[in-house]
């Protein structure tokens, strides 16, 4: 599979200053104001759309709490703006740290969704084996007669490499084989890597069930080994690859916030959650 151009890379990448520029906002502007029941959230793109649907469920019985959603900051965006105020929810595909947990945050695991390897709609294929995929991320193959694969990566310091490095030690030196190389395409946040994949030909990369169905993207979800990824075959595990979400909070929310958090894991919250890619969980693990 040969590698793509620096120029490609440089127009993805600039994608993502929107998102940055959304957090040195919300880093450096002032307290929130007490005259309006705010809820502030961002976070993680493949939870945005649903909590955005979450939030306008849960007005209807709350009209005078406003939820306020800005641009997907990415998980470890959403952990700074939370740490500084500046957010009431981050959303995070990952757990805390330590450290973060040390600072004052707490996380509350909420749902799970499939993660899934999608493909433009060029791509004629629906579905592909691991041992594929990991030919693809090692630079091995490209689709049938000799059309390009447009891998897309993201960065190391993602929540989607850990998952990607536990598919099979083969997918973990993969991985690290395609971060290594020059010129790949690297998309720095959920939506930019989704968008990448819709727009280019013969693009391939990782996603989550929860974005695609939820933002309603044209992309072709593969099967994996022979298994469709969905919330019921991740529920009963014959699809093994998933990735966690999580409300990132002080350890003090306001009383609002608790009862947004609440509606999120009540039973129209968990409805909600299915109907776009999601398993509700509690902290005890995935419900019924």
């Amino acid at each position: 599979m040969r590698e793509g151009s620096p120029p490609l890379i440089r127009r993805w990448m600039t994608c993502s200053i929107r998102a940055v520029a959304v957090l040195s906002v919300l880093l450096l502007s002032g307290p929130r104001s007490a005259v309006a029941e705010m809820i502030r959230i961002s976070g993680t793109g493949g939870a945005m759309e649903t909590m955005r649907i979450l939030g306008e469920a849960f007005r209807k019985t709350n009209p005078d709490t406003r939820i306020v959603l800005f641009p997907g900051m990415g998980s470890s965006g959403g952990i700074k703006a939370t740490l500084a105020g500046r957010l009431d929810i981050g959303l995070s595909g990952r757990p805390l740290s330590g450290e973060e947990r040390a600072r004052g945050i707490q996380e509350t695991k909420y749902a799970r969704t499939p993660f899934v390897f999608a493909v433009n709609r060029t791509v004629g294929i629906s579905g592909l084996t691991l041992e594929k995929v990991v030919e693809i991320y090692a630079g091995k193959r490209d689709w049938e007669k000799g059309k390009r694969i447009r891998l897309v990566l993201r960065p190391r310091e993602d929540s989607d490499y850990p998952i990607l490095k536990s598919m099979s030690p083969a997918m973990s030196a993969a991985v690290d084989i395609a971060l290594s190389r020059k010129g790949m395409i690297l998309a720095t946040t959920d939506h930019d890597a989704a968008d990448v994949i819709e727009n280019v030909p013969g693009a391939f990369g990782g996603t989550t069930l929860s974005l695609v169905l939820s933002e309603r993207r044209s992309l072709r979800v593969l099967a994996l080994d022979g298994v469709a990824p969905s919330v019921q075959t991740m529920i009963d595990r014959s699809y093994p690859y998933s990735k966690t979400f999580y409300m990132v909070t002080r350890n003090n929310p306001s009383a609002a916030v608790r009862r947004f958090m609440d509606f999120v894991r009540s039973p129209e919250g968990a409805a909600i959650l299915a109907r776009n890619g999601q398993g509700a969980v509690r902290q005890e693990g995935i419900l019924p």
